[in-house]
């Protein structure tokens, strides 16, 4: 009975996530469908790990290692991507909500959160029990058994929120933190199970050829699950992006056109300005001003600005008469 509490758990998310689900629908509130999907999906993972027929054969290794994968990566996958904090949030009374942003929020909860910390959870407690004598003790001890199954459940769970949550959590790290911290788990994974394949483990685990299928099945089935997280992970960068990129291209709109202007520029020739250096673009001394700066004076003093003689610059007529002796007899 004590191998059942990771299913219990999930049970008791479910029951509180169909009730989240039944308040926003009186709000007239949407929820994503995929998240709904990611429940169930990760409901059915961790029943199908914990009951018959694959827990009732579960002392072969291969099984044993099927149910490593449903109960320990697939499930807690997918109920991370179900966002059930967050509709918590959105459907608690304002008291309970307060008290679990404040626990979202601790120290202790961040440092749970952090990747290093789940990736350290994890793989320690996989090669403590393949690599020990734990393996061959939970065979043979019903409540080992079930503190293996729920530390492997709430290990996975650890990591899949740390690297794929969508919950809100403190500082939670960007993509090229948790990218390469699933990278690190998944070369620690497949390294596990090539050692397990080479030294003939884990001890108790049955013939040798039931351990070596129950090694490859780790692997490449480990490699499989670690894909996929791979690709959540660069499809919420995406996402991300593409909405940073949206905020920014409203911003710029909102700040009106901008037009580029050609201005003369004493070092590049002509350079072009944005229309809203209109502002500060002037032909002149400013108004208001009576003095301003020579460029070309020596120690930049100030001088008074050279106001030209319409008489100077206006055009003198020439007589016919000059006009008449400059032309040559050739001409003429």
């Amino acid at each position: 009975m004590l191998e059942l509490i990771p299913l219990a758990l999930t049970l008791v998310a479910l029951a509180g996530y169909g009730t989240g689900l039944h308040r926003l629908r009186r709000r007239g509130v949407r929820w994503p469908v995929t998240r709904v999907a990611a429940m169930l999906a990760g409901s059915l993972c961790t029943a199908a790990a914990v009951l018959p027929p694959i827990a009732s054969r579960d002392e072969l290794f291969p099984v044993h290692v099927g149910q490593h994968l449903l109960l320990g990566m697939a499930a807690p996958a997918l109920l991370a991507l179900s966002a059930p904090v967050t509709l918590a949030l959105r459907t608690l009374p304002r008291r309970p909500q307060r008290i679990l942003l404040r626990l979202l929020h601790s120290f202790p909860v961040a440092v749970l959160a952090a990747p290093a910390t789940a990736v350290v959870l994890n793989l320690g407690g996989l090669y403590a029990l393949y690599l020990t004598g734990l393996y061959q003790a939970a065979e043979h001890n019903d409540l080992v058994h079930a503190a293996v199954h729920v530390h492997m459940f709430l290990a996975g769970g650890l990591l899949s929120w740390a690297v794929i949550g969508i919950d809100p959590v403190r500082r939670r790290p960007g993509t090229w933190v948790r990218l390469p911290a699933l990278i690190i788990a998944a070369a620690g994974h497949d390294t596990l199970a090539k050692l397990i394949y080479a030294w003939n483990l884990p001890a108790g685990g049955g013939p040798i050829a039931s351990r070596h299928t129950g090694a490859e099945l780790m692997y490449y089935g480990g490699t499989v699950i670690e894909v996929a997280l791979a690709a959540v992970v660069m499809a919420q960068w995406y996402l991300v992006s593409g909405r940073a990129l949206a905020r920014t291209r409203r911003s710029s709109q909102s700040l009106g056109p901008q037009l580029p202007i050609a201005l003369p520029s004493r070092r590049r020739g002509w350079a072009p300005l944005p229309l809203s250096h209109l502002g500060r673009i002037s032909h002149g001394p400013r108004a208001g001003h009576k003095r301003h700066r020579r460029r070309n004076s020596p120690g930049g003093e100030l001088r008074e600005p050279v106001q030209a003689n319409p008489e100077k610059l206006r055009p003198h007529p020439t007589p016919v008469s000059a006009r008449v002796a400059s032309v040559s007899p050739a001409e003429r």
